[in-house]
C-alpha cells in the first residue's frame, strides 16, 4: 500500500490517492485501505442481503433506491446516504436495517462472507461514454477534486482512459466483474444495463423484483416506477440533501449525486477521437456485455 499524488500533463497535482492491490483508492475517504478491508472482510452477513455493485457515476444510487423501495415494501424514498462498502465504518455498516448495500469495490476486495454467502448481487453498467462525462462533472464537486477544479475535460478523459482515477479504468473494472461472474455460474448475479432501464423502467423494477425472489404486487411496482423517474427522483433527492453529504463535498444546496440521468449526454463533450478511442479500449478489454452507446 503506497499513497500517490496524481499530476496533470504540467506536473500540478490533482488527487491524493492510495494505491493498495493494483487499485487507486481516494485518499480523504477511505483512510487506511487495508485496515478498511480487512475490517470488511470481518463482518458477517445474512443470506438474504442484497449489493449494488458498479462502476461510479453508472446508476448505483437509482438502483440502490428500487432495491430498497422493493425489500422494504414500500415506494418511500430514503433520506439517507446509501451504505457504500468502503466508505462507510464497518460499525455503521453493521447497523443497516434491510440488508442493502452499495459498492464500487472489485470482486476480490469485496467481503468474503458476503460472497461466500452467495449473497445476491445487482451490477448496474452504464455506457463508458457518459460515465466519464458523469464523473468528470461529479468529482470536481467533491473534496477528493479540490486540486482539479479549473481543469479541462481533456485532460480528466486522459486520466480515465490511463487508469489514474479511483477505481481504475472502466474496462478493467467491468472486466474483474464479468469474469468473476464466468468463474461463478452458479452465484445469484444480475446485470442491469443503464440505458434499458432508462427506457423502460417499469419492466426492470419487475425484473429486479423477480431477481430478489420478492412477491411484489402490481401497484407497488407501478408506484416505484413513477417515483424513480429520474425527474422526479432528483427533485425529492435535491430537497432532502442528507448531513453526511458534508463529509463529501461543500455543496450544500443541491445533491451533487444527481445531474442530469441522461443517456448520450457524452456527444456534446467527447471529440471523435476519443469516443473511438474509448470503444476501441472497451473491445480491446473484450467485456462480454452488450453496451449502448447511445
Amino acid at each position: 500500500m503506497s499513497q500517490r499524488e496524481i499530476k496533470d500533463p504540467s506536473g500540478n497535482v490533482v488527487m491524493r490517492v492510495t494505491e493498495y492491490d493494483g487499485h487507486l483508492f481516494p485518499a480523504n475517504i477511505f483512510g487506511d485501505v487495508g485496515d478498511t478491508l480487512k475490517q470488511l472482510n470481518e463482518m458477517t452477513f445474512q443470506d438474504s442481503d442484497i449489493c449494488v455493485v458498479s462502476y461510479p457515476k453508472s446508476g448505483t444510487h437509482w438502483c440502490y433506491e428500487i432495491v430498497s423501495m422493493l425489500r422494504n415494501n414500500t415506494s418511500e424514498f430514503q433520506t439517507v446516504v446509501p451504505p457504500l462498502f468502503g466508505m462507510f465504518p464497518v460499525e455503521k455498516l453493521k447497523q443497516v436495517p434491510n440488508g442493502v448495500y452499495v459498492s464500487h469495490l472489485v470482486p476480490r476486495h469485496m467481503p468474503k462472507d458476503f460472497i461466500k454467502k452467495q449473497c445476491k448481487i445487482i451490477n448496474i453498467y452504464r455506457n463508458p461514454k457518459d460515465v466519464v462525462v458523469s464523473l468528470f462533472n461529479f468529482i470536481k464537486k467533491t473534496k477528493a477534486g479540490d486540486l482539479m477544479k479549473d481543469m479541462q475535460f481533456d485532460v480528466f478523459f486522459g486520466m480515465f482512459m490511463n487508469g489514474q482515477l479511483p477505481g481504475g479504468t472502466w474496462s478493467k473494472y467491468m472486466k474483474e466483474w464479468t469474469d468473476f461472474t464466468e468463474e461463478n455460474p452458479s452465484y445469484p448475479f444480475l446485470n442491469i444495463c443503464y440505458e434499458d432501464m432508462k427506457k423502460d423502467l417499469k419492466g426492470h423494477v419487475k425484473k429486479i423484483s423477480t431477481f430478489l425472489q420478492l412477491d411484489s404486487s402490481e401497484g407497488l411496482i407501478d408506484e416505484i416506477s413513477k417515483k424513480c423517474e429520474f425527474q422526479t427522483m432528483s427533485k425529492f433527492k435535491n430537497n432532502h440533501v442528507p448531513d453526511y453529504m458534508k463529509k463529501l463535498t461543500d455543496v450544500q444546496d443541491s445533491h451533487v449525486l444527481y445531474r442530469k440521468g441522461e443517456a448520450g449526454d457524452w456527444k456534446n463533450w467527447l471529440k471523435v477521437a476519443q469516443s473511438e478511442a474509448l470503444e476501441a479500449d472497451v473491445q480491446a478489454a473484450n467485456v462480454p456485455l452488450e453496451i449502448k452507446y447511445m
